[in-house]
């Protein structure tokens, strides 16, 4: 049960309400997240080479349906104020929350939340020069097993590989994302 676990593991324990002090209620062990933020902190530096502006091609195969093609765009990528959250940086400037890490699960978590609607997970992280994310997402309609595998190419290129659990449990491939640092 979550609770009983966060209070064995020493994340939770009890003692006084913020609002009602004379309550005793489960709140955050101090010993346990206070190193928390230096976690997640040097964790998010294996990320910061990604801030930037980015050239992309979309390289889609061919299906029964539609021919191979790729697309091409401009990306931006910024960290937020609190240095926790990789954003996507739209045309407009709005920064939307994409990539943390997580100091409590120790994973690395994959947001996606505009036409394409999605929360995967990287228990492993980086191994070398490979991050690989997976999870449920919605794209544009469809929910599918999915994974995402990032290949970092040095500081001015990299790529991710889409994947997609088949019913045999096998991954079949989506598309490829490549991306140069513009400059």
């Amino acid at each position: 049960m979550l609770f009983e676990d966060l209070f064995f593991s020493g994340i939770m324990k009890m003692g006084p309400s913020r609002t009602d002090p004379d309550r005793q209620v489960g709140v955050f062990n101090p010993d346990f997240v206070s190193s928390l933020p230096a976690i997640r902190a040097a964790e998010m530096e294996k990320f910061r080479w990604l801030v930037g502006e980015w050239e992309h091609e979309n390289v889609v195969p061919a299906t029964r349906f539609s021919p191979a093609y790729t697309d091409v765009g401009v990306g931006k990528f910024s960290l937020n104020e609190q240095f926790d959250w990789l954003c996507m940086v739209t045309p407009d400037g709005k920064a939307t929350p994409h990539i943390t890490f997580d100091p409590f699960s120790r994973q690395w978590i994959y947001l996606l939340m505009r036409g394409a609607y999605g929360m995967l997970r990287s228990v492993e992280g980086w191994k070398g020069n490979q991050i690989v994310f997976t999870g449920e997402m919605t794209m544009l309609g469809p929910t599918r097993p999915w994974r995402m595998t990032w290949t970092r190419d040095g500081a001015d290129k990299f790529s991710f590989v889409n994947e997609e659990r088949t019913p045999d449990r096998t991954w079949a491939y989506i598309d490829e994302w490549r991306f140069k640092r513009k400059v």
